[in-house]
């Protein structure tokens, strides 16, 4: 294992040749660092001269930049690649499938990494198999460092910060609503939902745990998602945001974590996410969620149906147009709420969160790569250098907030609410 500040490359990105993987390359093309060392590793190497090509396109002087093979069936070449790196970016959807021998890796070679997970299946075995040996090693493993769960885990953390600061008080609640989103989805994320539909490691009751990730338990309760018409939301139709399950497991992880060092949201709090629609759109997709969807699940534990199916409907690797991530955006609006005396005049904050990319594959891969930077440039003002399987907010806090909201590459703002 070679030293950490000796390490040859600050970034590698494992899964270059991918989708996602491949835009989060050319995102860290972009931004033309050129004290940045980094490096593009996957399986293939005819596939990674392909994506170093486009590379060079955007900015010449990446030429020489290293091309590594890796795979997560042979842990060798993951030791070899992982050695000489400061922080590894992963973004090798299905994570239930591949994701794993790359998180063990890193704890071997004391190694930091971010990933674009949005599988709470997969999320729940690492912090099993690999949250006390991460905190023993120092090691920062932080998944969702994406769409999922940036934008819902980074406005809380926002507005539990500016409650704090401004009014010396603890969030009751928070109330999330994807207002506005416009984007596209790859064969890879496909396959990501497909494989936790079919996945048997959790249990029915665990499934539906509104803790499931976090460190305690809280006051929020399982409960069937309904169509509800909210105030503050305009007074629009809220219906369930697909994203959800994902978004408020790792927002309460973050609540739980920021407890047990003493600087919890709040002891009450509790935390629930929606998306604003029509109403006709809001009824069709309620009464899918309650009947498709039940069926489907239950289709899926079956591995004939589930590979059959799986193979019908994702080729990963595939995914929206240039032209189309251009016209990507999505906002969510925050609604939170103070804990208050009884006569004491009622506290609400509206935290806005704003992306102008395609959520899944523009903003995803800002998100990601500047994660993994905050590490590289700023590791001894970051909540989480300790280590473990932690969330963005409890690793990386303002500094990632202020890292994201740089040349107004995305909008996190609060303001009070009159």
């Amino acid at each position: 294992m070679t030293d950490y500040n000796q390490r040859k490359y600050d970034i590698v990105v494992f899964g270059a040749t991918g989708f996602t993987g491949a835009l989060t390359c050319e995102y860290l093309a972009e931004i033309k660092d050129d004290k940045l060392s980094w490096a593009l590793a996957g399986r293939n190497l005819g596939k990674l001269e392909q994506v170093k090509d486009r590379l060079i396109k955007i900015d010449p002087s990446l030429k020489d930049i290293e091309l590594l093979i890796a795979d997560s069936t042979q842990p060798e070449s993951l030791d070899l690649v992982l050695s000489q790196t400061r922080v590894v970016i992963s973004t090798v959807g299905p994570f239930a499938k591949y994701g794993t021998p790359l998180v063990e890796a890193c704890i071997r070679q004391r190694t930091h990494y971010v990933d674009t997970t949005g599988e709470y299946t997969f999320i729940k075995q690492i912090i099993d198999r690999f949250d006390t040996e991460a905190k023993e090693s120092g090691v920062m493993i932080v998944p969702t460092c994406g769409f999922d769960s940036i934008p819902s885990d980074l406005g809380v953390f926002m507005l539990s910060d500016y409650v704090h600061k401004k009014y010396h008080l603890d969030l009751a609640s928070v109330k999330n609503s994807l207002v506005r989103v416009s984007g596209g989805y790859s064969g890879g994320t496909i396959l990501s939902i497909l494989g936790m539909l079919a996945d048997k490691s959790l249990s029915a009751q665990d499934q539906i745990n509104p803790y499931l990730l976090a460190t305690r338990q809280g006051i929020d309760k399982a409960a069937l998602p309904l169509m509800t018409r909210d105030h503050d939301f305009g007074n629009k139709w809220q219906s369930f945001f697909l994203m959800a399950p994902i978004n408020e497991k790792v927002v309460r992880r973050s609540w739980s974590i920021w407890s047990d060092r003493g600087q919890g949201y709040g002891k009450l709090f509790s935390y629930k996410e929606s998306m604003t629609m029509k109403f006709l759109p809001a009824l069709l997709f309620t009464t899918f969620l309650y009947t498709v969807v039940p069926i489907a699940a239950l289709l899926f534990k079956v591995p004939f149906f589930a590979e059959k199916m799986t193979d019908a409907f994702a080729t990963a690797g595939d995914g929206p147009d240039a032209e189309k991530r251009a016209k990507g955006g999505f906002e969510f609006q925050l609604v939170g709420t103070a804990e208050s005396e009884p006569y004491d005049e009622q506290v609400r904050v509206r935290g806005t969160v704003r992306g102008f990319r395609d959520p899944g594959y523009g903003d995803t891969c800002r998100m990601v790569a500047e994660s993994a930077l905050s590490i590289i440039r700023s590791f001894n003002e970051i909540p989480g250098k300790e280590g473990g399987i932690l969330t963005p907010a409890t690793a990386f806090g303002n500094v990632l907030l202020d890292r994201l909201r740089q040349n107004q590459g995305m909008v996190f703002e609060v303001e009070d609410i009159q």
